[in-house]
């Protein structure tokens, strides 16, 4: 039987390892996978020792607050690079966790898969030289990655963005307001605050707040939050009742609420890739600790935070980051793009530019296959 451990720590890394995990099994039927993972790597028949939902952290000074439950978790998972002797570890995303995990596995000789790199060629590039030494196989998501770490040394294979697999509404948005009870005909601007719980609780009063202040300037309009499967609707009940204005909330309907809406504010991450495969019109946004923006500013160069901006190589889309995530200046912003049916247009193209620059869909499969691969060699080679 081959055995394959799985570290994914958050949702988008349960979303990728998720899908790659579900096609890996009709490859190879009996697989023992186990680690750690969210819904979807345990739908996908993933045994879990924790769950993304409690993993999932941003910010220095953020992990350093939860630092003994992180190191208690990392301190499990390489007791079981030695009790279950996995052929391989299939790492997904998750970098600051992970390379120190690649690193652990490494010493054990057990070959190491890394999907979904960490963004060096944006942030942090000391961290090159690490990968080099700890990662065996390297998964990029963007075409141009693999030119990137070539010339770093490091072989890398792309398949296409696996967001176009999987990012496409299921509804119009016709049929979506009906179903939400929202007028088809009145402006509406989505709501996302981010997937992990301390983001949610840093980020949705101030989108609460903008919203209130978009309702006073657009009589009529509409919002909609497409809760995270990481978050529960209880968490979120009390401050949501404070929007003055039609609001409704999309449970597992994230691409439809999306692809319908006129407008969203999206949280940096994962979620403004997805919005601007959707092409809807989008401002990011990122309220962090003070202390974690000021290390990451002087540590990592940071110019622009979001995917979009740092694909298309400029700041096309519009972006607020700490003290400018004041809820009246992003309800103007959102404003002038609603009422200025040109610059809206303008937004839009670029996104679709985007788009065309992820490559082709395909990439789950793919992924898969090349694991397979992996794995069945690997146990050939044992054999």
């Amino acid at each position: 039987m081959i055995r394959l451990m799985v570290i994914a720590g958050e949702a988008s890394g349960d979303l990728h390892g998720g899908h790659v995990l579900g096609q890996l099994k009709t490859l190879i039927p009996d697989l023992e996978a186990f680690g750690t993972g969210g819904p979807l790597l345990a739908e996908a028949g993933v045994e879990l020792y924790y769950r993304a939902e409690e993993m999932a952290v941003i910010g220095f000074k953020e992990v350093l607050k939860n630092y003994s439950f992180y190191k208690s978790i990392f301190d499990k998972m390489v007791s079981l690079l030695d009790q279950r002797r996995p052929d391989a570890v299939f790492l997904v995303d998750y970098a600051g966790f992970n390379l120190r995990f690649a690193k652990e596995a490494k010493k054990r000789g057990i070959p190491v898969v890394f999907y979904v790199a960490p963004q060096v060629w944006a942030w942090k590039k000391g961290r090159i030289k690490e990968m080099k030494k700890v990662i065996d196989h390297l998964i990029v998501l963007f075409p141009f990655e693999v030119e990137f770490f070539a010339q770093e040394g490091i072989l890398a294979q792309c398949f296409g963005h696996p967001l176009l697999d999987i990012v496409k509404p299921t509804q119009s948005r016709a049929d979506f307001c009906t179903k939400m009870r929202l007028d088809p005909q009145k402006k509406l601007v989505a709501l996302l605050p981010g997937s992990r719980r301390n983001e949610v609780a840093k980020h949705l009063p101030v989108l609460v707040e903008m919203a209130n202040h978009l309702a006073q300037q657009l009589p009529g309009v509409q919002f909609v939050y497409p809760l995270a499967p990481t978050v529960a609707y209880e968490e979120v009940q009390s401050i949501l009742g404070q929007v003055h204005a039609p609001l409704a909330l999309a449970q597992g309907e994230t691409y439809n609420a999306v692809a319908a809406a006129d407008f969203a504010v999206v949280a940096s991450g994962t979620a403004t890739l997805e919005t601007a495969i959707l092409e809807t019109p989008l401002l990011i946004f990122y309220k962090v600790a003070a202390t974690t923006y000021a290390i990451g500013k002087y540590l990592l160069g940071i110019k622009a935070i979001g995917l979009p901006n740092i694909i298309l190589g400029e700041s096309l889309v519009p972006e607020l980051v700490q003290s400018n995530t004041d809820p009246k200046v992003m309800a103007d912003l959102v404003y002038g793009y609603l009422q200025d049916p040109a610059a809206h247009s303008v937004l839009k193209a670029h996104l679709k530019r985007l788009r065309e620059k992820l490559g082709l869909p395909g990439a789950y499969q793919k992924t898969a296959q090349t694991l397979g691969q992996l794995l069945l060699d690997l146990q050939k080679d044992k054999a």
